[in-house]
This record gives structure tokens, C-alpha cells and sequence, in this order.
């Protein structure tokens, strides 16, 4: 193998994730994190522990999410209240001009 040949090579693949590190749980599915809760100990303390802690981070991620969706539908709803105040409000205006100068 000559110079040439080692510049072109290509790189080294990413190897997965080491067990039990915090990629290793992400990339695990509900149901992979389901059966280590059910198996429960006998798995080991620490897969446990993982799957447990897994578990209550995606649950807490979700239950961000839907705070963060309700605070937005919130926030449009108060936007349309003023808007809609404001278009009566100016209606109004509109209406008291009129019948003022029509007097």
C-alpha cells in the first residue's frame, strides 16, 4: 500500500453506541425499554436503572411538548381575542363618527 492509497481509504465507520451509555438508551424503542423494566433486576441493576431513567426522560420530553403546543394555542387564541376586539372597537369608532357627523 502506497501513500496514495491511504489518503483514499475510507473512513472509519462509526461504531454503535457503548452499552449502556446515553446514546445506547436513546437509540433503544419503547419496547426494548419495556421488556428490561419488565424483566425488572434480573437484568442487572444498572440496565434497570437505564431503562427506568430512559423511560422518565422521554416521558418528560412529552409532556414538554404538549405544555409548549398549549401555550402556543393559547397564545393564537389571545392574538385573535385582540384582533377581533380591536376590528370592534374600530367599528365602534367608526359608528360614533358617523353618527356624529350626521347630526
Amino acid at each position: 500500500m502506497d501513500v496514495d492509497e491511504t489518503t483514499t481509504a475510507s473512513p472509519r465507520q462509526d461504531a454503535a453506541p457503548e452499552p449502556y451509555s446515553a446514546e445506547w438508551w436513546q437509540v433503544r424503542t419503547p419496547n426494548e425499554l419495556r421488556d428490561i423494566i419488565k424483566r425488572g433486576f434480573g437484568v442487572g441493576q444498572v440496565a434497570y436503572d437505564g431503562a427506568v431513567l430512559e423511560t422518565e426522560r422521554r416521558a418528560r420530553e412529552a409532556m414538554r411538548r404538549v405544555r409548549d403546543q398549549a401555550e402556543q394555542a393559547e397564545h393564537q387564541q389571545t392574538k385573535a381575542r385582540f384582533i377581533l376586539l380591536g376590528g370592534i372597537l374600530a367599528l365602534l369608532m367608526v359608528l360614533m363618527i358617523a353618527l356624529w357627523l350626521t347630526r
